[in-house]
């Protein structure tokens, strides 16, 4: 690009130009502001050796520093406009230098700052961290969803609109909660006393929490009604089933499994 070019001219160039102008004219005032700018330097790096901070230690000691050592290898330069012009081009230089040092050590910071985040994120999401121990008041087995792009399937039992009961007959089972339409679980015998406890999405997905901020993954739901519990594939585990007639069964196997309720109206 035209403008880049010109750019890269003009760095290369400029700081050059400056230290032969300064030599060339060697007028007494542009002496003195650039030695009085040389004692300025000195007394910045003087300074900046009581502080401690990590800007201090790795940004501004070290330029002061190289500054300063340009500083004394042109004293024994008995010409002033020699000298001071050559200050002022290596000064330039260093400068630009420095200021694309930093801008590579910051770009290298933030990828290194991002690679760890992304690791952390992986490792929590694999290992389960951030999810929470499944609550044993909420209906975990209740839904079986339509896929959107299979409208004329049905779902199985738990479909959204059923109520959920808990026993393992008819004569012992009470209301624990209901789904309504939009995979929303509530907890509860009645609308008067009934909270939000979690949600199914259409996908199968159960999550614990009371709004969609502060839910947590718990399980899912396959097409044929097994229910699994776990935040991802890694930590899951099968926990119980729905069949065709609304019992919820409870087991890591058919084996083992027993009826804890049913969904239904």
């Amino acid at each position: 690009m035209p403008g880049l070019k010109w750019f890269e001219i003009v760095l290369i160039f400029f700081p050059l130009l400056a230290g032969i102008l300064v030599f060339l004219l060697n007028k007494e005032s542009i002496n003195i502001i650039t030695e009085k700018v040389e004692s300025w330097f000195r007394k910045k790096k003087d300074k900046s050796a009581e502080k401690q901070g990590l800007f201090s230690r790795f940004v501004i000691r070290p330029f002061l520093t190289v500054i300063v050592k340009l500083c004394d290898w042109t004293d024994s330069l008995s010409h002033r406009g020699l000298k001071n012009g050559i200050r002022i081009a290596l000064s330039l230089y260093f400068l630009a230098l420095w200021i694309y040092l930093l801008y590579v050590a910051f770009i290298v910071i933030a990828a290194i700052a991002i690679m760890i985040g992304v690791l952390i994120i992986l490792f929590k999401i694999l290992t389960g961290s951030e999810s929470e121990p499944p609550d044993d008041s909420l209906p975990r087995y209740t839904n079986r969803t339509v896929q959107e792009d299979k409208e004329n399937i049905m779902s199985s039992v738990g479909i959204r609109g059923k109520k959920i009961y808990q026993g393992t007959s008819w004569f012992n089972e009470e209301m624990k909660g209901r789904i309504d339409d939009d995979g929303i679980i509530y907890k509860g015998a009645s609308w008067l006393n009934e909270e939000r406890i979690g949600r199914i999405d259409e996908n199968g997905s159960i999550y614990k929490g009371t709004n969609f901020f502060n839910e947590v993954k718990i399980g899912h739901i396959e097409e044929n009604g097994t229910v699994f519990k776990g935040s991802n594939w890694f930590n899951e585990e099968r926990a119980g089933r729905i069949v065709e007639d609304g019992n919820i069964y409870k087991g890591s196997s058919k084996m083992n499994e027993a009826k804890q309720g049913r969904a239904g109206d």
